[in-house]
């Protein structure tokens, strides 16, 4: 995820009405406003966005560009002006298309991201079902393994199938979909939060849970407080976010985020540390645990190079614009980190399809790099690897370096947009969209899916009421 730093009707006497927060801004009051603002983020993805046209017909996308204008013109509210935005980014089909929480101003703050309506709880989706991981103060009846059957009347599988279309994911991969609309430790702004608040009628300060026990048998009805944004670390903070120990004789490296653009520890010294104390305790099994970690630094680089014994030469990968310089009447609009992205174009090759191709930076190698960790590798992975440790994993089984474990990864085989980024600011609402500038594009023809794991190893309600995990139990004992 990246930050501009770094570069859902309920139970009759539920809803209590919550004060709608006091805007610091005049939403545009007007439809011809609104429309405005979804014409220019029509127009900066038509003229900008190099992924566009990699999941959707002509047809297709004119259809979303259609719905969008008619949307935000019915928009009265900035939630639901959030609501057009997203679905039509969801429509484009690239995870890296999206209404960025962590990047919007005070107003959309105020109005969406900072709305007081979470669910006090956190969650996974197995089979369809809401099943609860952990609970955020104790609730009696509510504990790991709780299945959440309907919230305020409404069956979660429904709720579920609302959702879906609304999450960010590259391509035909619904499994990051699922993922993105669960809730996990260390994630402020879940998709899922920000999309049941959009998409709710109203707001209330509780909600009525339907809930079956881990035994599959109890019923029960709770009604729980509704909580204010979950306190989290952000992405980027300056905080060691790694965290290493022996079981057995294996290391285990749990590397639950590689966004940490902006932080002073030195993760790479962590990492070189981590493989030093592996060899020195003659672990047999070094595992890194990428679960629930969407990318974010080339970390992977660092651990490759200890890892290899001669030079890793990457896939070739066509990287792909759709512009040479920005439209000057864009410009406004457009913040990035990096100036140059606005002439990114400049010296590329046109591919005749409406794409350009970018020259290469050299070869895409990596170098062994100090003692060689030679004990088995395992790779436990999950359907939120979606960019960097999506590459990862992808690196891994090229070059048959090691296990992948786990449930099927997000991200695509088709390729994947990002490298450098526009945050879109729409002037009257004030909204913000973030955009890719760079497709990667594979040499060869590839399937619209993820990875599949070599084993496949999956949490369930009972290993979840049990506090076990499937996964890393597989990983140690091989």
């Amino acid at each position: 995820m990246l930050t501009r730093r770094a570069a859902l009707g309920g139970l009759a006497g539920v809803a209590v009405a919550a004060a709608a927060p006091a805007l610091p801004y005049a939403y545009p009051a007007t439809a011809a406003l609104r429309r405005e603002d979804a014409a220019l983020l029509i127009r900066a993805y038509r003229d900008l966005h190099p992924g566009l046209r990699r999941y959707l017909t002509a047809a297709t996308l004119a259809q979303a560009e259609a719905r969008l204008l008619r949307d935000a013109e019915a928009a009265d509210t900035p939630a639901a002006l959030w609501l057009a935005a997203t679905r039509f980014t969801a429509a484009v089909r690239c995870g890296h298309s999206y209404v960025n929480p962590y990047n919007q101003g005070k107003a959309m703050t105020a109005a969406v991201v900072d709305a007081p309506d979470r669910l006090p709880f956190e969650f996974t989706w197995i089979g369809g079902q809401m099943v609860v991981t952990r609970a955020a103060a104790p609730l009696p009846g509510l504990q790991a393994g709780t299945t959440v059957a309907a919230i305020d009347g409404v069956a979660t599988p429904t709720l579920l199938r609302t959702l879906l279309p609304l999450a960010r994911a590259d391509g035909s991969n619904d499994a990051k979909r699922i993922a993105e609309l669960g809730v996990r430790s260390g994630s402020r702004y879940p998709d899922f939060d920000l999309l049941r608040t959009v998409t709710a009628s109203s707001r209330a300060a509780s909600a009525i849970l339907d809930l079956r026990g881990a035994d599959g048998a109890s019923r029960y009805r709770i009604e729980v407080p509704l909580a204010p944004t979950r306190s989290t670390t952000a992405p980027g903070a300056g905080v060691a976010r790694f965290t290493a120990a022996m079981t057995g004789r294996a290391m285990v490296l749990t590397m639950p985020t590689w966004a940490i653009y902006d932080s002073k520890w030195d993760w790479a010294a962590f990492i070189d540390a981590t493989i030093d104390s592996a060899i020195a305790a003659d672990a047999r099994t070094l595992v890194i645990d990428l679960r629930g970690n969407e990318g974010g630094l080339d970390c992977g680089d660092v651990l490759l190079a200890r890892l290899i014994e001669r030079p890793l030469v990457a896939a070739p990968a066509a990287r792909r614009v759709r512009f040479r310089t920005t439209p000057a009447d864009l410009d406004p609009h457009l913040d990035t980190w990096d100036d140059s992205f606005r002439h990114i174009g400049v010296d590329a090759v046109d591919g005749g399809d409406g794409l350009l191709t970018l020259p290469r930076e050299g070869t895409a190698t990596i170098e062994p790099r100090g003692k060689r960790f030679g004990g088995r590798l395992v790779v436990l992975v999950d359907a939120a690897c979606s960019s960097a440790t999506f590459h990862f994993a992808e690196q891994v089984r090229a070059a048959q370096l090691g296990t992948i474990i786990g449930e099927p990864t997000g991200g695509n085989r088709r390729g994947i947009n990002g490298g450098a980024f526009f945050f879109v600011r729409l002037p009257h609402s004030r909204l913000e969209i973030d955009l890719p500038l760079i497709g990667y594009y594979p040499a060869t023809p590839q399937p619209d899916a993820g990875l599949i794991p070599d084993l496949l190893a999956a949490p369930t309600v009972a290993t979840i009421a049990a506090g076990t995990d499937p996964a890393l139990a597989l990983a140690v004992a091989r």
